[in-house]
Formats: C-alpha cells, structure tokens, sequence
C-alpha cells in the first residue's frame, strides 16, 4: 500500500462514527473535508489556499521532539494557519479509540478561521466531553477557553 493510499485509509477510519464517542467520529468533519496530501520534506512545507485541511507526509526518520520544533516554526511562519504533528511512533487517543495514522510522520495543516469556527460547533455538543483533559489543550491550545463542553 502507498503512504497516500494509507493515508486516504486513514482518513477513512477516522471519519467512522463511534459509538464510544456518543456517535461522533474521531474527526466530525473529514469525510466531507476538501483535503490535499502532498508527500514532501519536512523544511518545504507551504500551505496551499482552498483547502479545510492539507496533510503533508514528512520523513519517517523523523522523532516526535524534531516534528514538533518544525510545527511551531511553521505555525509562527503562517499566522492564518494552525499546524499539527501525528507523529507515527506517538500515538494519541479519545475515548480508547487511537487518533493518529500509526505509522507515518505527517504535519497538518488547517486554516484557522474554518478550524476555530468548527472547534466553537463541537464545542456546544458533547463531542469534547470524551477528550482527556490533557490531550484536549495539548490540541486545543488557545481555542481551549472557546468551547462550552457541550
């Protein structure tokens, strides 16, 4: 299997609905995301208007520590946009259910208006009641004060 056709499955899995997570997907809103997954090195990320959320496929040699000095450089680079390491031998989970791809190193990235303005949405659902605390503000950040916790 490619690393996009892995990709493109997890993308997949992600979008099921669980019913361990009160009937929400992992990721409420991927399946009807219009996304873009370019496989690049790690230093020629750039992200691209038009898209709710670009996944860029990074060197697999790389360690969680290094991902993320490269997701707050970029994250600074690129006020509009919010970035995000899923680091393939770091995995993150809601509720039991695993949240990253696994296996391979990928920065996303989303713009921050469409991301802020779907965070406020599931913020007024009990969609974040099923986060751990810690991993909710490890992603949350500064949208962490923005949800209501449904």
């Amino acid at each position: 299997m490619s690393r996009r056709d892995y990709i493109l499955n997890w993308i997949h899995e992600v979008s099921k609905i669980r019913p361990e997570l009160g009937g929400f997907a992992v990721c409420p809103y991927a399946k009807l995301a219009l996304y873009e997954i370019i496989d690049t090195n790690v230093g020629k990320i750039e992200p691209v208007d038009g898209y709710d959320v670009i996944i860029f496929i990074i060197e697999d040699e790389l360690k969680l520590d290094e991902i993320r000095k490269w997701v707050k450089y970029y994250n600074i680079k690129h006020q509009d946009w919010k970035f995000f390491e899923d680091c393939g031998s770091y995995s993150t989970f809601i509720d039991k259910i695993q949240t990253n791809n696994g296996k391979y190193n990928l920065i996303l990235a989303q713009p921050k208006k469409k991301l802020r303005k779907f965070r406020k949405i599931l913020g007024k659902t009990k969609y974040y009641s099923y986060w751990d605390s810690k991993y909710l503000k490890e992603i949350l950040e500064d949208d962490y004060d923005i949800i209501t916790m449904g």
